[in-house]
Order: C-alpha cells, then sequence, then structure tokens
C-alpha cells in the first residue's frame, strides 16, 4: 500500500458484513468509497495541467476507480503502444507515471485528506441509518 493512502480499518469485516446481511448495503459501501476518491479527482486534474509541461490534455483528464478493497484515481488516457510504431522515441514518456503521481496525484491527495475522510464518513453514516432501517 502506498505510504500516502487513506486507509480504512476493518472494511473488509465490514463488507462481509454488508454481503452477508444485504447486498444492496455492499453496494452502498462501494459507492462510498467512490465519492471519497471523487473528493481527489478535481483537484489531481487541475495539479496535472498545471505542473506537467508539455502535457497532452487527455493526460490531464482523472477517473476514479474501485476494486474490492481499494479506491483510486487515475489518468482516463490508459497509453498506446509504441514498440509496434518503430518511432518509440516520438511517442513514449517513461517519465510520465512519475510526474503524474510526484506533482499531481499524491499532492491532491495530501491536500484533500480530512476531506475524504469526512466524505467517507459521511457515506458510512448513511449506510449505518439504512442498516438500521432494515
Amino acid at each position: 500500500m502506498p505510504e500516502n493512502a487513506v486507509r480504512i480499518e476493518g472494511l473488509r469485516e465490514l463488507q462481509r458484513a454488508f454481503r452477508v446481511f444485504d447486498r444492496s448495503l455492499e453496494r452502498g459501501l462501494r459507492e462510498a468509497m467512490e465519492a471519497s476518491a471523487e473528493v481527489v479527482r478535481f483537484p489531481a486534474e487541475t495539479l496535472a495541467a498545471q505542473t506537467i509541461k508539455r502535457s497532452a490534455i487527455d493526460w490531464t483528464r482523472m477517473r476514479v476507480g474501485v476494486a474490492r478493497r481499494v479506491a483510486y484515481v487515475a489518468p482516463v488516457e490508459r497509453g498506446i503502444n509504441t514498440k509496434s510504431r518503430g518511432r518509440r522515441e516520438r511517442y513514449s514518456r517513461p517519465k510520465l507515471k512519475t510526474l503524474l503521481l510526484d506533482r499531481a496525484l499524491e499532492p491532491a491527495l495530501e491536500q484533500n485528506v480530512p476531506r475524504v475522510e469526512q466524505e467517507f464518513e459521511d457515506a458510512l453514516r448513511d449506510l449505518a441509518r439504512a442498516w438500521s432501517r432494515v
């Protein structure tokens, strides 16, 4: 796990309990993770556009993804296979990953950790209300 990640203690157990009790609550937890990562998306896009020179617009656009135990922000653009084109040096930016991480994604997370935590707490509070009604 990256050093500057927001870690949720007991997430696996909570997911398991929601899965056993009601699948809609498990989906709600996934949506809560997505909403808390969405807080970082826009600042990351802004920082990428401002701090990375000669970057195409496609590389500054970000998307939010959610896996079973992780929510993440990543560029929308996934890249091209430059080896088959025979002009690798023209299309390749081998340091773009570290540039995006160092100048956009990590600073955006560091600036918004309290907002991410608050967004997730609010979503959990809503899920708890829904659970108490069932």
